[in-house]
């Protein structure tokens, strides 16, 4: 797995939020907010107040649970489900006719927030797309789609080869001993009340 977009990807999830979300909470200033603390890993055991990972280097991480963490299970996906109306996040090569060729592209379900974007990512050429589906094209082996994340427009190609998932909402039940998660949290204060998200991956991702 690239870190660096899966962490890029993850980081827009703070803004985001899901579908289906509770009201969104007010924030304060953001010289209050806490810095964020991101771990991620496979999961050894789990309780009611928190959930202990195995990190990449084989250490133990034990991270508590805040009071309603925004859960997404992230799934993989094919082109079908690339879809007009669906929000999408991608990670894409800027090609010589200034489009995008992706390397991994996530769709959310029609009707979820999100966060609109179009950032570069490194001195590399690749950007993180991240808006709404207008148009899909259907070629040979793939799709060309029209993201408009806001302030414009960016046409993406999506070869068959490239890395395709689907994020959905996911409850606390779904965070299971072995399973592969991601997740940041910023701590309460008092004049902050705290945020969470959780990604789980599937097997294989």
């Amino acid at each position: 797995m690239n870190r660096m977009i899966l962490t890029a990807a993850v980081a827009l999830s703070l803004y985001a939020g899901q579908a289906g979300a509770q009201t969104a909470i007010p924030v304060p200033p953001a010289t209050t907010i806490p810095a964020a603390e991101r771990v991620h890993g496979i999961v050894a055991s789990i309780t009611d107040k928190s959930l202990t990972l195995t990190q990449e280097d084989g250490t133990s991480a034990t991270v508590a649970f805040l009071a309603n963490p925004s859960i997404t299970l992230i799934a993989p996906a094919t082109l079908d489900q690339i879809l007009p109306g669906s929000h999408v996040t991608s990670a894409n090569k800027t090609q010589p006719d200034g489009t995008g060729l992706a390397r991994e592209i996530g769709i959310f379900p029609p009707g979820a927030a999100h966060h609109d974007a179009n950032l570069a990512i490194g001195d590399s050429g690749t950007m993180l797309t991240s808006g709404t589906v207008t148009t899909v094209v259907t070629v040979d082996g793939g799709r060309i789609v029209t993201v408009d994340y806001g302030s414009g427009t960016r046409q993406i190609t999506v070869p068959g080869g490239a890395r395709i998932t689907t994020d959905t909402p996911a409850t606390r039940d779904q965070i299971r001993p072995g399973a592969k998660v991601y997740i940041t949290t910023r701590q309460p204060t008092a004049a902050y009340r705290g945020q969470q998200t959780i990604t789980i991956f599937t097997a294989g991702l």
